[in-house]
């Protein structure tokens, strides 16, 4: 089963002045404008570069749905507007001179503040923090001569020194088995799997495997998962 919100309806008192608002003001595009009625329209906005839901702006036609305009929530927060560069966007509020409720925060889940419409509705305005999703791998290699035990730590040591330097790498780690010492565990994290290609093909790695001092015995491309 697929199901998704296509419209939220918000109370107004006016058509034109809410459009100038939504599509002025928070920038947002006006999508349909179509009269029903000599007293009613069809009017959908939505927030640039959404693509599904959309503010219905329905103009109150009684007194009770008069008396709800600005507060279909009881005076919470009603909507939640995401933004991908919250400075850019709570400017655009003080420039407007949009009415700020409560100041920039930042939370767990990212930064926020709260804003209020031209009819006291309660917005929140939040960039949630970015999860980047790294590329990692792990190998597994036995030291081939165990008379060149040193040389190979020696060398991985300068193999990492190198590694860090490209542009693309985040992480390289290496460890020694503590019952068994000809075996070397390096972990490496990069930017993401085009790093980790130009890494393979890189001279100093392959200057070091050229120098024959280990077998692969495993190697794994893992996930991260905290």
């Amino acid at each position: 089963m697929k199901q998704n919100l296509t419209h939220i309806a918000i109370v107004i008192d006016d058509y034109d002045k809410a459009i100038e608002f939504y599509t002025q003001k928070l920038h947002f595009t006006l999508i349909e404008d179509t009269e029903l009625s000599d007293t009613k329209r069809w009017v959908l906005v939505r927030p640039k570069g959404a693509n599904e839901c959309s503010l219905l702006l329905a103009k109150a036609s009684n007194a009770e749905q008069k008396s709800r305009i600005g507060n279909q929530t009881g005076g919470r927060v009603f909507l939640f507007l995401n933004t991908d560069n919250f400075k850019r966007d709570y400017q655009n509020l003080l420039d407007n001179n949009i009415k700020i409720i409560r100041e920039p925060s930042i939370e767990d889940y990212g930064t926020v503040a709260v804003f209020e419409d031209l009819y006291g509705n309660l917005w929140d305005l939040i960039e949630s923090i970015k999860t980047v999703e790294y590329f990692y791998s792990t190998g597994i290699f036995k030291i081939k001569d165990t008379t060149k035990t040193d040389l190979v730590i020696s060398e991985l040591k300068k193999l990492r020194s190198q590694t860090l330097l490209e542009s693309g790498t985040i992480s390289f780690d290496i460890k020694q088995v503590r019952d068994d010492l000809t075996k070397i565990i390096v972990w490496e994290c990069f930017k993401d799997e085009q790093s980790f290609c130009d890494h393979l093909n890189s001279k100093h790695l392959q200057d070091f495997i050229k120098l024959n001092l280990v077998d692969l015995e495993n190697g794994y491309i893992t996930n991260n998962i905290e």
